[in-house]
């Protein structure tokens, strides 16, 4: 039986997805097109457009669809900054964000921008006030992402949210990429101006994501050419793509509270199984989504315990999925902004679940686990 365990880093399609991947095959038209065939092409984007704006609880607002989460991040990152330059050149973010966000910040800063980058708590949360406290009048972009995609941890994006509303100098930008499809309606919660999707974190394919962009909110684009998607996203829209993330939007709404309450009793189960394993730490930040769940086996390399597990036909990772095949492997700066010493990074793993998993797979996964990591140790 094979365990995946290793959904924040993508999912399995699902059934639903499949079915309306071979159904659009044949809507092949251009969504520019002025005949019947581009008609019926601009008809999926028009109705996806609908589904996400409900799904995220906004009222009013665009969305743009990108080829990934992270073209997403960046438009909505570097599309700021280069529409607001005269205005500040001052960002806040903080020390955990998924590398999507890091490094167009850090190419920001290449070009003389000032980024405050706020620290976590041990646990890998992050406080309200150290986020508030960090804009200034210059400041023009806060970007923080809605659930760690290492850890679990909710970053408080309600309450930032809440309160930047009241400074409408400071634009507000939410990767939502770990968070949509598991909890309801964010935009509604988070006011936020920009919020972030990823297909593939949903059920549907790779290379498709998209951006919501607030009613009233410019954006200088990233990508140029024949102004599709309200002039920010030039290029051809891949409409099988988007007809394809409609599907699994559909799916992923229906009983989201309901999934909620499934995933964190397997959660439950997990922390209780590991916790229980000698010589095993469980990092549970509090807020937490039970989606995600991050563990360290001080003494044993993360990727050993990888392939270790693997071999039981285990799937889980080290961290971030889209920072380990890089070239340049380095340790999880997530857990080490948390505090953690060098052999619990080192031997950190990320177990990630779907409402679909059961008790019975959690249970399976413990044991491998439990007899994988005996077995390592006792033979090194």
């Amino acid at each position: 039986m094979e365990l995946y365990f290793d959904n924040a880093a993508t999912t399995p399609l699902l059934p639903a997805v499949k079915d309306a991947i071979r159904e659009q095959m044949c809507a092949f038209g251009n969504p520019s097109s002025l005949h019947r065939k581009g008609k019926e092409a601009e008809d999926i984007l028009t109705s996806t457009r609908r589904l996400l704006l409900h799904a995220l609880g906004a009222e009013g607002g665009k969305v743009i669809f990108t080829g990934s989460g992270t073209e997403a991040n960046n438009l909505a990152i570097l599309g700021t900054a280069r529409l607001l330059a005269g205005r500040g050149r001052h960002i806040v973010s903080t020390a955990v964000e998924h590398p999507s966000v890091l490094e167009p910040l850090r190419a920001l800063q290449r070009q003389g921008w000032e980024v405050s980058f706020v620290q976590p708590d041990a646990d890998g949360s992050v406080a309200v006030a150290d986020v508030l406290a960090a804009v200034r009048e210059d400041t023009v972009l806060v970007t923080m992402m809605h659930v760690n995609n290492e850890t679990g941890a909710i970053l408080p994006v309600d309450e930032v949210g809440r309160a930047l509303a009241k400074n409408p100098k400071v634009r507000f930008h939410v990767d939502g990429i770990q968070a949509f499809g598991k909890l309801a309606r964010p935009v509604r919660a988070s006011r936020a101006d920009l919020y972030t999707l990823s297909g593939h974190k949903l059920g549907a394919p790779k290379g498709v994501g998209a951006l919501y962009v607030r009613d009233g909110v410019s954006l200088e684009p990233v990508v140029y050419g024949g102004g599709q998607e309200y002039g920010l996203r030039s290029g051809t829209q891949n409409v099988l793509g988007i007809a394809a993330l409609k599907a699994a939007v559909e799916v992923m709404s229906e009983g989201i509270d309901k999934a909620w309450q499934h995933v964190s009793r397997l959660c439950e189960r997990m922390v209780a199984g590991l916790r229980a394993l000698p010589q095993c730490q469980v990092h549970v930040p509090e807020p937490h989504s039970p989606y995600i769940l991050n563990a360290s086996f001080p003494g044993l390399r993360g990727e050993v315990l990888v392939h270790a597990f693997e071999s039981k036909g285990l799937y889980v990772s080290t961290g971030s999925a889209c920072s380990t095949k890089t070239g340049h492997s380095s340790p999880s700066h997530v857990l080490t902004a948390m505090g953690l010493d060098e052999s619990a990074v080192d031997g950190a793993i990320r177990l990630s679940f779907t409402r679909w998993i059961t008790e019975e797979e959690v249970n399976e996964a413990l044991s491998i686990i439990e007899q994988q990591t005996r077995w390592l140790r006792n033979i090194l």
